[in-house]
């Protein structure tokens, strides 16, 4: 049974804040769904229930930026995939919104917090313009806590035939130019006194906002070569933007680093699995930090990978990858590209969205044994584990 509780103290704990060094021997206390305060000898209200977290750690909820929980229940039952338009339809579907088909009672969502995730950027696939995504709170009741958070466009390409890749940056370029006409001439555009666009008016409008900057951009490219190209476009457009898979990218890191555009890195795409990622390297999301550049990991896209995402960061970690920085790109760091001041963090005035976890968050044989969602303690049980109590031996 979920409780919510007027105040909880978690006490003489390791507290990774999302940035910086961790606090030792801190107190965190929570009031409804807000860190109150968090630091050593902080005043306990006396109504708390306290919390014995001694030789435990604490780290702000984990946040997959690239997700698709509550949206892909079972990949290879097409009925039970949502978030997208399917292949035959228009590869530009900018109006396309995930929320509206999102599942919060998804089987995944247990499973998800028993790897200490607590929110994630649930996001659309397919075509070229994929559609708009959102930001997820894991809870049943009103998981989602902002829409839209961003556009999202693939630039890896629509079919596997030949020039495929430079057909994508040419439809994307033909249709942020309808976009700045449609701009200036929605008024002739009704009245059809207006040349054809090759957009509909519905996505136009959505395309218009990124184009405004009111809408951040995320762009999925993985080739050093169209990482450069998607830098161009963006410069030349002004958009604010986020590249989304570069798993080339250290190759162009120190562009990527000058743009000022951040990125959101699998770590376990290490491998050439096709020809625009040929220059693959376990190593990748370090040399993009070394390099300046703001990295945050995602499982990218895979609903059952959201329990791993803090492998992710363990394996970059192995790489050279700082650890203090890797629990901030898994907490921290996407919450500010997404602009979700109050998520992502420990102190006072953050949603209290926190995990407490029985040894080193990035290991394999450690788990979360307290789990909160917006102040919520939220059960660490799984519809597996469900099914081996009832079943098992």
């Amino acid at each position: 049974m979920i409780r919510l509780l007027c105040a909880v103290a978690i006490l003489s704990t390791t507290v990774y804040r999302g940035e910086g060094p961790p606090l030792e021997g801190a107190t965190v206390v929570i009031e409804l769904n807000r860190v109150d305060a968090v630091g050593v000898d902080v005043p306990i209200p006396p109504d708390a229930e306290l919390i014995d977290a001694k030789e435990r750690i604490v780290t702000p909820g984990l946040i997959d930026p690239a997700s698709r929980l509550g949206l892909d229940e079972v990949t290879m039952e097409p009925t039970s995939v949502e978030g997208t338009a399917g292949s035959s339809h228009d590869p530009v579907r900018a109006a396309l919104q995930v929320w509206d088909t999102f599942n919060p009672a998804s089987a995944l969502f247990p499973v998800a917090r028993q790897g200490g995730l607590t929110s994630a950027v649930v996001v659309p696939k397919g075509g070229l313009v994929s559609g708009q995504s959102a930001w997820v709170d894991l809870v049943e009741e009103m998981p989602v806590r902002q829409s839209p958070v961003a556009l999202h466009v693939s630039l890896k390409g629509l079919g596997k035939e030949p020039g495929a890749r430079a057909r994508a940056f040419l439809r994307l370029r033909e249709v942020l130019e309808d976009t700045r006409l449609f701009g200036g001439n929605r008024g002739p555009y009704i009245a059809r006194r207006l040349r054809e666009l090759s957009v509909s008016a519905s996505d136009l409008e959505v395309l218009g906002r990124a184009l405004e900057r009111e809408l951040l951009v995320v762009i999925e490219v993985d080739r050093a070569s169209d990482i450069r190209t998607t830098l161009e476009l963006i410069r030349d457009h002004r958009l604010r933007a986020v590249l989304l898979g570069v798993i080339e990218g250290w190759v162009v890191a120190d562009e990527i680093a000058r743009a000022g555009v951040p990125v959101l890195v699998n770590p376990l795409e290490n491998l050439p699995a096709t020809f625009s990622t040929l220059r693959a390297r376990d190593d990748n999301a370090v040399r993009l930090y070394e390099a300046g550049v703001t990295v945050a990991f995602t499982g990218r896209g895979g609903s059952r990978l959201a329990p791993r995402l803090r492998q992710l960061a363990g394996n970059a970690v192995a790489q050279g990858f700082p650890y203090d920085a890797a629990i901030a790109a898994i907490t921290k760091v996407p919450a500010d590209i997404f602009g979700m001041i109050d998520a992502g963090s420990i102190r006072p005035g953050s949603l209290a969205n926190i995990v407490v976890w029985n040894g080193d968050p990035l290991e394999l044989t450690s788990w979360p044994v307290k789990l909160f969602v917006r102040g919520e303690a939220m059960p660490l049980r799984s519809r597996q584990d469900l099914l081996i109590e009832r079943y098992g031996p």
